[in-house]
């Protein structure tokens, strides 16, 4: 760390600040990795200490149990096999899902998913790419079993090519089952995210006869995959028994319509047991998509005191750090 980053009488600068939490967390090596590729793998010693991932898992499988009725089945993948459901017409007529199930709206689901998006290291990740600002878009889970049918590549970002070349979205996926392409891993074309578009046509297709820069991620349970939502991905079928398990944690700068919406829906409960960070992360510093005036009134009052109270937050622990939105 620089003398100037260490100094805390001296003004910071978000990239200051910023690197100063990626040396903090011995991440700057993904740092690189990501901006080389558009993609990285965090390792669980690094991602999920404490047993975070073991707890994420339970939470997921009591969660799809009590969703569906039947807990799902992590040895055989017998509950998921050939799963269609709705994201089959991703596929065609003669396919299954390509993604598996996904379990949407995990916040609500328990403590430990909001321990897992208040984790430092994946703040410091979402905030290189997307800033201080960065908001919580989704959390789900995917389940997938023995399928058959991959996913097409694409682009996180939701815009038409050209794209722009800063990250407007990122994604973070906690893996909670190992991945490697016979288990129907991500698939990511390395250095994608530089061209700033949106895959097309053939350049879609994943696996037998596909995209010949696609590759496999291969890494254990507890791990944090990373990528720019510029960057090319898909997912391989499955072809081993058991299943598939992810939770994405989709982020997104504050001005990107998010596909969750939790503006007002936070208990107060939840906003009180977290840091001030969880609050803007959980979309309370946005006042706008009001209904009607009252309703501007009281976003822009929420969005106030949200605000207010986690730039004091950092106003405390970095004198005279610049603006949440930089």
């Amino acid at each position: 760390m620089s003398e100037a980053t260490a100094n805390s009488d001296v003004v910071q600068t978000p990239l200051q600040k910023i690197w100063a939490e990626i040396e903090d967390h011995g991440l700057e090596s993904y740092i690189a990795e990501l901006d080389a590729y558009g993609y990285t793998v965090i390792p669980p010693r690094l991602a999920t200490p404490g047993g975070l991932c073991e707890r994420l898992l339970d939470a997921v499988l009591d969660v799809a149990e009590g969703r569906n009725g039947v807990r799902p089945d992590l040895e055989t993948g017998s509950t998921h096999k050939g799963f269609k459901g709705r994201f089959q017409a991703l596929a065609g007529d003669n396919g299954d899902s390509p993604i598996g199930d996904l379990m949407q709206s995990l916040l609500f689901e328990g403590r430990v998913f909001e321990e897992a998006l208040m984790n430092p290291v994946l703040l410091t990740m979402a905030s290189y790419l997307c800033g201080y600002s960065v908001v919580l878009s989704s959390m789900g889970c995917f389940m997938k079993g023995p399928n058959v049918s991959t996913f097409a590549l694409h682009s996180d970002t939701p815009l038409p090519s050209p794209l722009p070349p800063h990250a407007l979205v990122c994604n973070l996926t906690y893996v909670l089952t190992e991945f490697n392409r016979e288990n129907g891993s991500t698939a990511f074309v390395p250095g994608s995210h530089k061209w700033c578009r949106s895959p097309e046509g053939a350049e879609r297709k994943v696996g037998d006869g596909g995209n010949q820069k696609a590759v496999a991620v291969e890494c254990p349970p507890g791990s944090l995959l990373c990528w720019h939502g510029n960057t090319w991905h898909g997912a391989f079928n499955r072809t081993a028994p058991g299943l598939r398990v992810s939770i994405p944690v989709y982020m997104a700068r504050p001005y990107i319509r998010t596909q969750e919406g939790l503006v007002g829906q936070i208990p107060d409960e939840m906003l009180e047991r977290n840091p001030a960070r969880f609050a803007i992360l959980a979309q309370q510093g946005i006042a706008y998509g009001y209904k009607n005036q009252d309703d501007s009134v009281a976003r822009g009052l929420r969005a106030y005191k949200y605000t207010k109270a986690y730039m004091d937050g950092e106003a405390a622990l970095t004198p005279g750090s610049q603006s949440l939105y930089s």
